[in-house]
């Protein structure tokens, strides 16, 4: 299937990059009028939110919130092509298993890249907004852990699209795990074992990316070095996941 025709496709890359501008631009207009109402005027971007050394984090952090979208698309797509029998038939035609789940993980990767760029329209628009100076050289290391934490939820999407083979089971978990049952866990972690709430299945990738100038209310953040090996090795333990799980399950 030619996912670049695929209705839902494009209908998320529409929505996805107008959804991300008004998130942001929401939360530029909210954070500008309160700053303005505390400070009287003097100073509408106390903490920096918006300055050249912050913007791309900003706007990262926030559109993150968005990453249930394109990992809903990966699971229709994925359970999509399992309903009508596209799966069979490429391994009909000599495809090993592995291949057709390779093409998932680059799709994946594919989206992963068009994500990273909407981030770039969308942080662009911001600084002309904002009257800031755009450098992407002051984005690089942002867009690098963005690209890592957008490949994880959509992996996780993927792995659960091939234990559920159903689109609208393995999207309720989806969401009520990312959006319910992961929150809960991690306060119960927290009181646990202090630090240990980062290292949840979808937290990991949303730890590598902390509010600017409010690090504070990342407690016990075990910081980026840690975060980001272990962002990886949650990457790897699902690709390697859902390529055993496919190979070795039922057609």
């Amino acid at each position: 299937m030619k996912f670049k025709n695929y209705r839902v496709f494009q209908v998320f890359s529409v929505l996805y990059l107008v959804g991300i501008l008004l998130i942001i631009y929401i939360f530029y207009k909210i954070y500008t009028q309160l700053i303005a109402r505390v400070t009287g005027g003097a100073d509408d971007d106390l903490f920096k939110l918006f300055s050249q050394d912050s913007i791309w984090t900003t706007v990262c952090f926030a559109t993150s919130f968005l990453l249930y979208l394109p990992g809903m698309v990966v699971i229709n797509l994925f359970i999509n092509e399992v309903n009508y029998k596209t799966h069979r038939q490429n391994i009909i035609d000599g495809w090993k298993r592995e291949t057709f789940i390779y093409t998932k993980i680059a799709l994946i990767i594919c989206m992963s890249i068009v994500v990273l760029l909407m981030n770039v329209v969308a942080t662009y628009i911001m600084c002309n907004v904002t009257h800031t100076p755009f450098s992407i050289s002051h984005g690089l290391d942002i867009l690098g852990l963005s690209f890592l934490q957008t490949f994880i939820y959509l992996m996780f999407a993927l792995l659960l699209a091939t234990f559920f083979r159903k689109s609208g089971v393995a999207i309720i978990v989806y969401f009520i795990y990312g959006l319910l049952f992961e929150s809960v866990l991690m306060w119960i972690f927290s009181k646990i074992i202090p630090g240990s709430q980062h290292f949840l299945p979808l937290q990991v990738a949303d730890s590598l990316i902390s509010f600017p100038e409010m690090k504070g209310i990342f407690d016990n953040n075990p910081g980026l070095p840690i975060m980001l090996f272990a962002a990886l090795a949650y990457a790897v333990l699902y690709m390697y996941l859902t390529v055993r799980k496919y190979k070795y399950d039922d057609l």
